[in-house]
């Protein structure tokens, strides 16, 4: 039976041949352009930062050295607006590139992988997020400029159906609206998502959000400047120059994971991913205030900065395995770099502000990165216990301490340990004081009544719980606490003295034995009288 026949079976009258040969010749659309370009608007950007990051993407990409941003609000026919513009001093874009590049998924550069841009997603995406129109305005030859727009109202009412052909712009209006004599300058109108917000508080979250972003171009000379102030770097691992405290220190040596992958063509290539780990001065920083420690990024920003092609584009508790965050894992940080090349490995997203890991990275990733996180959170717990201990300052130590610079400092050339000269700490006032002491009790193996340690300017005395004379002069734990009696108190100082002397007379490796042996015997002797 014939398609006409089943038709007038159906009672469906048959469209007639020259219509059936117009739709079969004509190209369906791929998308319903005035209810794609509204749908669009809602793509996912974090934060005004993250949408304009495309834009300063594009300039560097474009070989710019400096970029500005301008946020202003405007009276517009009696209605209030919001004017963002973007501008750059890059190589700027003829006319055949202006008009393609508000198109959505056209690209110079189409998934190349070897910069920041790779779908031709960013600009219009970016744009439409925050604004109803976007206006491009640029010149690559500093003599003559061009420039175009999309409006979605335009599209919506069926007034235009796409992007209008670029249109000769004065030189006056370019470098009024570019403020360079070349590159190009990115017009957001109609800001309805940023008429509600203060731009006072707005222009200062984008600094500190840019400045880390692109800490790395501005490190390397790139400027950035919104509203008149220049962006200054924010390092969120704490160890290089910037709008945050410096101060971190590098935990073990970078580590590098080489990654085999595939092009696509049959040609396999490798690339590198590199990890570091940095700890935070938990002695130094612990007494800062909970709003120093959350305006400085410190407090609730543990995790894992995720840097591509030296760009972060998110930031999150990563790769970490089973462990769970906590609150010791504010005082220590990590970041993972990696070129575009792997971006189906990290589950890139079009917008480049998250990651969805793969199962393969993280069998490559999470074994060393989580045994690592252990670590720094147990040294970390270790930091915050000495803190404490050092909080609890006891009679004897201070004592101790006020009246040490009155001495000679212990002997200074132990070559068995070949310690740099130690320096002495200082004291109020600007004056030289003596060592630092500290007395602490501790079950440990042998018969000697204590252990005694110097490292730098910090004298450690540690008595053994296990020998009778402290059972006798510190009964119980609370005995042993910073508030010890009048007998306890001058039995504390009496070892201290005899610690220090210890390595006063210790000039030589083989003193040090002598004093040991002596020690020892001198312990044993006391345990036996006591017993």
């Amino acid at each position: 039976m014939s398609t006409d026949e089943k038709q007038r079976g159906s009672g469906i009258a048959a469209p007639p041949k020259q219509i059936l040969d117009s739709m079969l010749n004509t190209a369906f659309p791929l998308v319903v352009a005035d209810q794609f370009i509204q749908a669009t608007r809602d793509s996912g950007y974090k934060s005004l930062g993250s949408a304009l990051a495309e834009l300063v993407d594009n300039a560097f990409e474009a070989k710019a050295s400096n970029v500005i941003i301008t946020l202003e609000k405007r009276k517009i026919d009696d209605a209030q607006d919001v004017l963002v513009r973007v501008a750059d001093d890059g190589l700027g874009m003829n006319v055949e590139t202006l008009r393609h590049a508000l198109q959505f998924g056209w690209s110079s550069r189409f998934n190349q992988r070897d910069s920041h841009g790779r779908y031709g997603m960013g600009l219009p995406n970016a744009s439409l997020s925050h604004a109803r129109r976007a206006e491009i305005l640029s010149s690559c030859d500093g003599m003559a400029a061009s420039g175009t727009y999309l409006d979605v109202d335009e599209i919506v009412s069926g007034h235009t159906e796409g992007i209008p052909e670029p249109y000769a712009v004065s030189w006056t209006e370019f470098t009024r609206t570019s403020l360079f004599q070349r590159g190009t300058a990115v017009t957001w109108r109609k800001c309805d998502r940023l008429l509600e917000r203060k731009l006072g508080p707005l222009t200062r979250r984008l600094r500190v959000e840019l400045g880390r972003l692109f800490r790395y171009q501005i490190w390397a000379k790139k400027s950035i400047v919104v509203n008149g102030e220049v962006v200054v770097p924010f390092d969120p691992t704490f160890t290089r120059e910037g709008a945050n405290l410096v101060g971190a220190s590098p935990f073990g040596p970078v580590l590098t994971f080489e990654v085999t992958i595939s092009n696509g063509n049959g040609q396999v290539k490798s690339s590198i991913i590199n990890v570091r780990f940095v700890e935070l001065p938990v002695s130094e920083w612990h007494g800062l205030s909970n709003v120093e420690k959350n305006s400085q990024g410190i407090a609730k920003n543990a995790g894992v900065s995720i840097v591509r092609a030296g760009r972060e584009i998110d930031c999150g508790w990563f790769f970490m395995g089973q462990k769970r965050k906590e609150n010791y894992d504010d005082w220590w940080r990590c970041e993972v770099c990696f070129d575009p090349d792997l971006d189906e490995l990290f589950g890139v997203t079009h917008t480049k502000q998250e990651i969805h890991p793969t199962e393969q990275l993280l069998s490559i990733l999470v074994p060393d990165l989580e045994r690592t996180a252990r670590e720094l959170n147990a040294r970390a717990r270790r930091a915050f216990t000495e803190v404490k201990d050092a909080a609890l300052r006891r009679r004897s130590e201070s004592l101790a301490e006020r009246f040490d610079n009155l001495m000679e400092p212990p002997g200074e050339n132990d070559r068995k340990t070949k310690r740099a000269p130690r320096q002495r700490f200082k004291g109020g006032r600007g004056q030289i004081a003596g060592l630092e002491y500290r007395l602490r009790f501790n079950a440990f193996e042998g018969e000697d009544l204590f252990e005694a340690s110097l490292d730098g300017t910090r004298l450690a005395v540690t008595l053994n719980e296990n020998h009778p004379f402290v059972r006798r002069v510190w009964p119980t734990d609370g005995d042993r606490g910073e508030q010890g009696g009048e007998m306890q108190y001058t039995v504390e100082l009496l070892l201290l003295a005899l610690a220090r002397c210890e390595f006063a007379l210790a000039r030589m490796p083989e003193d040090r034995q002598r004093i040991e042996v002596f020690r020892h015997a001198w312990s044993n002797t006391l345990a036996t009288f006591l017993t």
